[in-house]
């Protein structure tokens, strides 16, 4: 039903793409042969992002000359809720078995501390590949937390931290980083309320 449907429209989105991807390479091994020699050396950025489909068809197109690079942190893997399969980068060991894994444990942004306790943090994962990161930025700052009761709770922490920031550092030395749109509200109410 799916594919009758696929034949009549003239308009797939992308997980369309993929299926049929996938369906012209179990159905036409010749077309995928072609693919095959036209890539023969495969780069993956984001791995822990891909999506069981986009894996079957990197295996496809990697199964006549297994060379794949894979680049991805299991650690870092957040889109589940798109279709992201941690999974592909598990078991990618597996997969593809004479590929060699280099792990970049160094980190090069943050002090020692945040690095703690990002390692006490993922060491906690029940299926992962194990790493240790670390840095040579020195200690840093202890780290604080606040469990806020909501978003206007978390904000208003925030405008209190700005406000005692403030009395030694300038405003303009300071940012807010949020991690998606949604949160800058509050945090916006709040810096206007307080003429921030």
């Amino acid at each position: 039903q799916y594919v009758e449907r696929c034949k009549h429209s003239n308009v797939m989105d992308f997980d369309d793409l993929l299926f049929n991807t996938n369906l012209l390479f179990s159905s036409f091994p010749d077309v995928l042969k072609q693919y095959q020699e036209l890539f023969s050396f495969i780069l993956i950025d984001e791995y822990q992002d891909t999506n069981y489909s986009q894996h079957l068809i990197v295996k496809a197109l990697a199964a006549k000359h297994q060379k794949v690079c894979a680049v991805g942190d299991d650690a870092q893997s957040i889109y589940s809720f798109r279709g992201a399969n941690i999974d592909n980068i598990l078991t990618f060991q597996r997969d593809f078995p004479n590929c060699k894994l280099f792990k970049l444990e160094q980190n090069y942004r943050s002090a020692e501390t945040i690095l703690e306790a990002a390692n006490s943090v993922i060491c906690n994962n029940k299926q992962r590949i194990s790493k240790n990161l670390y840095s040579n930025l020195g200690r840093g700052n202890k780290l604080s937390l606040y469990r806020a009761n909501d978003e206007a709770d978390e904000a208003l922490n925030l405008i209190r931290e700005v406000k005692r920031l403030s009395l030694t550092e300038s405003l303009s030395d300071m940012a807010v980083l949020y991690r998606t749109n949604s949160q800058s509200r509050a945090i916006e109410e709040a810096c206007m309320a307080n003429n921030i």
